[in-house]
């Protein structure tokens, strides 16, 4: 309810006169069981390209904007910035040789023409039309539910370090005891004292700062995704990466893809279909060759940048066990007296320490995929 009341709330501030319907998906668009998951205060990663779709306030605009557009072809496009230069050329005022402000009239006459000129130049230049348009909104739409899946992405990379630094706070704690009670014994200083303090002081502002930083991340998110400011959503955990996909990637073929699925290259395809001059064609033409490049490396350079964070999540995978191993021997020596129980605690440090690297890259792989997908999907860079 806190979504649809947000969509209504939005209704009535962008276009009083568009009928609710127009703003959302009609009900057999989604099952009742897809709606229900909509609708509810939990968000999943897979829920997040519907959520943009059917809440975000930006894709809400744009569909609005795009029911004036949907059957303006490329003449009406070139009309409007014709009828604009023409209202300005009707309104240039000239003033006489003795009036007080001559100059300044005389300046703002001149600017006006140019304006109305450069309006002129911008019709017969013009390459639009309602499929460049809804390119652009797509292009947007996509680029927002990108944006939403990176944000997931980063707030549980900020849990987990909000997890990793409490830890630490626990182990500072544990020290400053331990100096504590050495001083007392007359076996520490002043000074190792002070600095366990600061240590307990630093990791206490380190986690401010990160309690910040995360409950900022999760409120832009969900406002992104159409909840109101406040709302209490659940945040639900990440898909694990499939390193089945990763190994069935061919990058030849999906060069391909991107390129047919890249918003920015259809656009520049349509508008040079539309060109009405040659010198306007000949520099979309140029210009559709250096996307063509473009977008090819920056598909190889992304699915580089997969596999490198791939190789680094393995790396991790290998030391992760490595100290899980030594952890459950340490656990077995401690209590059959072998080894003290410092000895210990710096064996479960390098454990823990271990698994937040786990945690850490499996994000960057999940990323590196959400990244190398869209860019297949239509979103690699093209300029």
């Amino acid at each position: 309810m806190r979504k649809r009341n947000l969509v209504c709330g939005l209704a009535v501030f962008l276009a009083a006169a568009v009928p609710l319907t127009a703003l959302a998906s009609p009900d057999f668009a989604y099952s009742e069981e897809r709606w229900a998951q909509l609708r509810d205060d939990k968000l999943e990663f897979e829920e997040i390209g519907d959520l943009v779709h059917e809440y975000n306030s930006t894709v809400i605009q744009n569909r609005i904007a795009y029911r004036d557009e949907r059957d303006k072809t490329r003449d009406d496009v070139a009309q409007e910035y014709y009828d604009r230069a023409n209202d300005i050329y009707g309104n240039i005022e000239y003033p006489d040789s003795d009036d007080s402000n001559y100059g300044s009239r005389v300046a703002a006459a001149l600017n006006n023409e140019l304006q109305a000129e450069q309006l002129m130049e911008r019709g017969d230049e013009s390459t639009d039309d309602s499929e460049t348009l809804k390119l652009g909104y797509d292009q947007t739409e996509a680029s927002l539910v990108k944006q939403a899946q990176g944000l997931m992405i980063t707030y549980w990379n900020q849990y987990y370090s909000l997890e990793s630094l409490r830890d630490r706070k626990q182990q500072a704690q544990q020290s400053l005891g331990s100096e504590e009670t050495r001083l007392a014994a007359g076996m520490s200083t002043q000074a190792k004292l002070l600095s366990a303090r600061e240590a307990v002081t630093s990791a206490e502002a380190s986690i401010l700062t990160t309690e910040s930083s995360l409950a900022k991340t999760k409120e832009t998110l969900c406002l992104m995704l159409g909840w109101t400011y406040g709302a209490q959503v659940e945040m639900g955990e990440l898909p694990e990466p499939d390193l089945a996909v990763l190994d069935a990637i061919s990058l030849e073929t999906d060069i391909e893809k991107a390129l047919e699925n890249n918003y920015t290259y259809k656009k520049t395809t349509k508008q040079l279909a539309n060109a009405r001059s040659t010198s306007v064609h000949e520099t979309l033409e140029q210009t559709r060759k250096k996307q063509r490049e473009t977008i090819a490396s920056n598909v190889a350079d992304s699915y580089s940048s997969l596999l490198l964070a791939r190789s680094s999540y393995e790396q991790a995978l290998q030391a992760y066990e490595i100290q899980r191993t030594a952890y459950e021997s340490a656990g077995r020596k401690l209590a059959a007296g072998i080894i003290t129980q410092k000895e210990y605690q710096n064996q479960q440090v390098s454990f823990r320490s271990a698994e937040v690297t786990v945690r850490t890259r499996k994000l960057s792989l999940l990323q590196a995929m959400v990244d190398y997908q869209w860019n297949v999907d239509g979103l690699a860079s093209a300029s």
